[in-house]
């Protein structure tokens, strides 16, 4: 994924004001068919399928069996088959965990299809108004989380409502052949392409965690990032013995905070914070919000202070900063009807 194509303020405004798109570039795509499919992705990811009929989607956590996590993955259910799709930059390791996994499945069929689809998508408040073009049902039909099989250019593209940003967000998985058409298409119905920082933005603001940015250094479990919600209770997945006795174990909890406005600089990850003289916690991400106009970020901090409403400083400067509850804004879309 680029990090850019014009300015990052030109195209945060685009996935706050208007639409953008974005192109997922090296995103991983796994098959998984078979009887036991559903009890495969059971194991592997940390939330059950069995609930999921045809056109239904749901994010899940692939973990190593130290509880780590190598991934946040979308499993869409496509009837005859689940489609599992892996942010970019997670992708290489995952899907050669899928793989690797599924030989202690007999009658499950795990197949990289990496190199047959690409993903784009466009997000934005305006972005279900392309999106409806290519649905023959009106987009407000297409729940958050689910999946449609569109006819489209000769063949069939899978069109998913999911999302980072917090606004309407509508994603087309297409034959490799035909990305590049249906990007000019896109581009051509209103929408402004992309890059990864000004997403980045967009994702800290309503809280999607973001994996690659949001620690201290090393793999991260669920607990450090606050993703323990997508851990589903009487689940055996891989991993959970190692994060039941984590759960044990004394952490760091994580936080949000908005920094005051006097503020200059974005403080690099591992910056401390502290309370009176004490070191309290470390700043795990940070990047400025257009829209607040100053700072916002994640940090992990000592668990009788990880609470919403809590003064601190910023270790070298004194800058204070104050913990808040999430997410630190209100998405555009929020506010908008669909159709």
């Amino acid at each position: 994924m680029k990090t850019s194509y014009t300015t990052t303020d030109e195209e945060y405004s685009a996935l706050r004001h208007h639409v953008g798109l974005i192109g997922y570039d090296g995103a991983g795509l796994v098959t998984v068919s078979g009887p036991q499919a559903t009890a495969y992705l059971g194991r592997v990811g940390t939330r059950s399928v069995d609930f999921l009929l045809e056109g239904q989607s749901t994010s899940s956590l692939l973990l190593r069996e130290d509880g780590t996590i190598i991934a946040e993955a979308i499993v869409h259910c496509r009837g005859t088959d689940y489609l599992v799709e892996i942010w970019p930059a997670q992708a290489a390791e995952a899907v050669a965990h899928l793989l690797a996994a599924a030989t202690a499945f007999a009658e499950v069929t795990v197949e990289d299809a990496g190199a047959q689809y690409a993903v784009l998508a466009v997000e934005g408040p305006s972005s279900f108004q392309i999106a409806q073009k290519y649905l023959d049902f009106p987009i407000a039909s297409l729940a958050y989380r689910s999946c449609a099989a569109v006819e489209w250019g000769g063949g069939t593209v899978t069109l998913s409502r999911t999302g980072i940003t917090g606004e309407y967000g509508y994603k087309f998985i297409v034959p490799s052949g035909d990305a590049s058409r249906l990007r000019a298409e896109l581009l051509e119905l209103g929408a402004v392409e992309c890059g990864k920082d000004a997403l980045d933005i967009c994702r800290m603001e309503v809280r999607f965690a973001n994996l690659e940015r949001e620690h201290t250094g090393g793999p991260v479990t669920p607990f450090d990032v606050g993703l323990q919600w997508m851990l589903d209770a009487g689940q055996d997945f891989a991993g959970l013995d190692a994060l039941e006795e984590s759960r044990r174990q004394p952490r760091r909890s994580p936080v949000c905070w908005v920094a005051d406005a006097a503020l200059e600089t974005a403080p690099p990850q591992g910056t401390a914070i502290e309370a009176g003289d004490a070191e309290v916690g470390v700043v795990t991400h940070c990047v400025w919000s257009p829209t607040l106009d100053r700072f916002i970020g994640t940090a992990v901090v000592d668990g009788g202070v990880a609470a919403s409403g809590q003064d601190f400083r910023l270790a070298g400067g004194g800058t204070a900063v104050r913990t808040i509850s999430a997410p630190f804004l209100t998405a555009t879309s929020l506010g908008l009807p669909l159709g």
